[in-house]
């Protein structure tokens, strides 16, 4: 009988190796060493045969002896009863003969007969239960290759006789018992092993021979050998399951309850001997940079033999009696287990350069939509269970973080980080116009949403948006709010000194430098804001907005999911199934109107805002300043003063609506039109105060010299009006320099009706309504209806009588103490 390779043998083989070949000149005494073995090996053989004989004839002896004084002794009790009981002596006693021998004498040396005779019966039981394993396991070796019926044959009676023998109450205490238990299980495990490797061999075989890992193209033969093998398997695999009783309860450990069908684990083992040969190894081919390069060897073996799953082994599967199943889901199953190798296998390069992940996890999520999409796989992803370490993910979050940290103050170190990228003509008017530093951080967010898209929880999703988007833009509000605190504490420099003499004027002059320095934050921030604006519409933050809105919820009381980055680095277990459980629907209307930007969103407004402000500051500042010769002009009540209707403007003026001019221009071109209308309607308002209170109301006028006025504000009025191209302010012009134009209409209005060059267009002259206006009798409120009618609707019933009573010509007329 051929005895199985064992441990022991491999490692008196490896001893002998060792012993006999130290060098490369000992392998010369290969053929006297192999011969010298031959010789000893049939010797050997030999000496078994014989003692196989011998041991045999000792048993059949033992046997006989066995048998024999049982016999006797049988013989010798019946001769001793009828001996006893028929004696009529009372002198003899009942426990001895009648030659005075003792019973017990007799009966002692028959109780050690009767115990050698057990002790001989236990050895021949032993024995034979050892020759009957010995048969199993040599019919197993013999059939190891030719026929598989008679190895799944021996391997069920190599079964049989361990359920036999565990369950043999006797065995306790019984070292001889024992001992062939263990030889018993020895021998099963030895069955399953031999058998399990010699059948999956051949299965990888024909896998070889029919193409594999290409395109399979099976000979009808090679399929026969296939099936054959696959059967072997899955009927071992049967055995295994329906003995699994047996085998806990032995001690016996084959394969884990669990254990996939024994045929598919060894298809798939054929794929993660190819993984680990080309991607586990020294080669180059085994980089942790490159999951492209793995995944789709991976992939391009699933796709060779799912046709071979689909067409034959599902069939072949189906006959056996294993529990059913769809083999080509399975076999994919089995796959994962080989891909999360991998990646332990390069874990720590993983955690040593944290932007791989990245690249790693991209690539797993395509292979596993592939899966599903193609080859609808409902298995678990092990994307999900490479993330779920707390390790990698960190290791991802914090390279993310830090990269996105260093390019953002790369690029804001750089001199013209607020510098325009595009040329005016580029871009629409009001569409934002980016900076270096606003696109910087607008594809920094988007870079990183888009590979953490692919993060299957939400709660992670929202970790990276807390720890590795957010601080971006912090950090750009913080670096504009900056500049804007800078720009305020030297912002009286920017009121122009009449006596300097600045070089540079209008679109060149330092001033307006200094708004195209404003209007670059505007612009920086704008550009955020509305990237900001999509990205809360983009599918991905919606579905964090609604994970936020769900745990808001599930906490109760007055929780609000805009908060919830104050208390995401306490999340646990338990925030992750509610803010992944997707099922759940969010209802609160008010909730659903926000998004997970809204508070971003509303900082960069309101930064907006502040620099929009800040330009109407500085340009109110300049602009009144260059008033300050109209404000001092003293002439107004002179004679001939605005006579001549061709007069245009006052000269006080000719160097203001220049400037003006190109001041409207220059909006128009750094801001929006929102942006520059809101700076001109601050700028109206502020020309419109000024008008009123430091020239109408602080100097006497005649008629004329209210025309002069007049149309010195219309002038004004015009070019703020033309500043968008007729429709920055809606309405007429005069609605920009409402209660200066009413002003110009009453210091201008005709004393008592003659037509004059120059004359309001008031329909009353001034000693028609006035008089009444200025008696303390008259009501105010009637007094403003007629004043309505006059087109005089925003001054104060107060500053209309201040207004006349600056009328030099109507005070010399109209000289009552009541009026004046």
């Amino acid at each position: 009988m051929a005895a199985l390779v064992n441990s022991e043998s491999r490692r008196a083989i490896r001893q002998f190796l060792g012993d006999n070949f130290t060098s490369l000149d000992s392998l010369e005494l290969v053929d006297d060493l192999l011969k010298e073995e031959e010789r000893t090996h049939a010797q050997l053989e030999q000496e078994a045969a014989v003692a196989s004989k011998t041991t045999q004839s000792l048993v059949a002896e033992a046997s006989s002896v066995a048998d024999s004084v049982h016999s006797k002794a049988m013989h010798l009790i019946d001769v001793h009863s009828k001996v006893v009981g028929s004696t009529a002596d009372e002198s003899v006693s009942a426990w001895e003969f009648r030659d005075g021998t003792a019973v017990m004498e007799l009966v002692s040396k028959l109780a050690a007969e009767l115990q050698t005779y057990r002790r001989l019966r236990q050895a021949k039981e032993y024995i034979d239960e050892f020759i009957e394993i010995e048969k199993v396991a040599e019919q197993a070796a013999q059939s190891m290759e030719k026929s598989p019926q008679g190895v799944l044959s021996a391997y069920s009676a190599s079964i049989a006789l361990l359920s036999k023998h565990s369950s043999d109450s006797e065995i306790t205490g019984n070292i001889s018992a024992q001992n062939l238990l263990e030889y018993i299980k020895h021998t099963v495990s030895n069955i399953w092993t031999n058998a399990e490797t010699t059948a999956a061999n051949a299965q990888s075989e024909c896998l070889r021979k029919m193409g594999w890992p290409g395109k399979i193209d099976p000979p009808v033969s090679v399929l026969g050998e296939f099936g054959a093998n696959f059967s072997m398997l899955a009927s071992l695999d049967h055995i295994t399951r329906d003995a699994s009783k047996v085998l806990r309860q032995s001690g016996v450990q084959l394969q884990s309850e669990d254990a996939p069908p024994l045929p598919l684990k060894h298809m798939a083992r054929a794929v993660d001997i190819r993984m680990r040969y080309h991607f586990e190894s020294a080669r180059g081919t085994s980089r942790a940079d490159r999951p492209e390069w793995w995944l789709s060897q991976v992939m391009n073996m699933v796709r060779s033999l799912v046709p071979l799953l689909e067409l034959h082994v599902q069939s072949l599967y189906d006959r056996s009696a294993l529990p059913p199943l769809d083999v080509r889901n399975e076999f994919i199953r089995l796959i994962q287990p080989i891909i999360q190798h991998k990646l332990a296998h390069d874990r720590s390069d993983y955690i040593s350069n944290g932007l791989v992940i990245a690249h790693v996890s991209r690539e797993l999520s395509e292979f596993e939509h592939t899966l599903q999409d193609v080859y609808f796989f409902d298995g678990p992803s092990v994307l999900d269970a490479f993330l779920a370490d707390s390790d990698i993910f960190s290791a991802w979050v914090n390279a993310e973080r830090k990269s996105a940290i260093d390019s953002y103050m790369e690029t804001i170190a750089d001199p013209g980080a607020f510098k325009q990228l595009y040329e005016d003509e580029v871009l629409d008017r009001d569409d934002p116009k980016p900076t270096r530093i606003a696109q910087n951080v607008v594809m920094l967010i988007s870079d990183i949403a888009e590979r953490y898209a692919v993060v299957p929880s939400c709660m992670q999703q929202l970790q990276f948006l807390s720890t590795t988007q957010f601080p971006v833009v912090i950090a750009l509000v913080e670096d504009v709010e900056g500049e804007i605190d800078e720009f305020s504490r030297i912002s009286l420099a920017f009121i122009r000194d009449a006596s300097s003499n600045v070089s540079g004027s209008g679109a060149n002059s330092p001033f307006a430098a200094q708004l195209r320095r404003l209007a670059s934050w505007y612009q920086t921030v704008w550009y955020v804001e509305e990237a900001a604006r999509d990205w809360n519409d983009s599918t991905i933050y919606v579905d964090m907005w609604a994970a936020v809105c769900r745990h808001a919820r599930a906490l109760g009381g007055d929780a609000d999911p805009r908060d919830w980055r104050d208390e995401c680095d306490d999340w646990g277990e338990k925030d992750r199934k509610v803010l992944d459980d997707c099922a759940t629907l969010e209802t609160n209307e008010e909730w659903l109107d926000g998004g997970i930007w809204e508070r971003t969103i509303k900082t960069l407004g309101e930064l907006k805002q502040r620099i929009l402000e800040l330009m109407s500051r500085a340009i109110n500042k300049d602009t009144v300043g260059q008033l300050r010769a109209y404000r001092k002009k003293a002439n107004w009540a002179s004679e001939g003063v605005g006579a001549d209707a061709d007069v245009e403007v006052s000269i006080e003026l000719s160097g203001l609506l220049p400037e003006l001019s190109q001041l409207v221009s220059v909006l128009s071109e750094l801001l929006p039109f929102s942006g520059s209308a809101y700076l001109l309607r601050s700028l109206a308002a502020e020309l419109d105060m000024f008008l009123v209170d430091r020239v109408a109301s602080a100097h006497q006028f005649n008629s004329s010299g209210g025309w002069q006025f007049a149309m010195d504000v219309s002038a004004i009025s015009r070019v703020l009006h033309a500043s968008a191209g007729g429709s920055a302010l809606q309405g007429p012009s005069g609605q920009l320099l409402a209660k200066a134009m009413e002003c110009a209409r009453i210091l201008s209005c005709s004393l008592d009706g003659e037509e004059l060059p120059g004359n309001s267009d008031m329909t009353l002259s001034l000693s028609e309504w006035a008089p009444s206006i200025l008696d303390a009798a008259t009501d105010d409120k009637e007094a403003m209806l007629v004043l309505g009618k006059l087109g005089v609707k925003h001054l104060s019933i107060e500053q209309i009588r201040q207004l006349v009573k600056r009328r030099v010509d109507f005070a010399a007329t109209f000289s009552s103490p009541e009026m004046f």
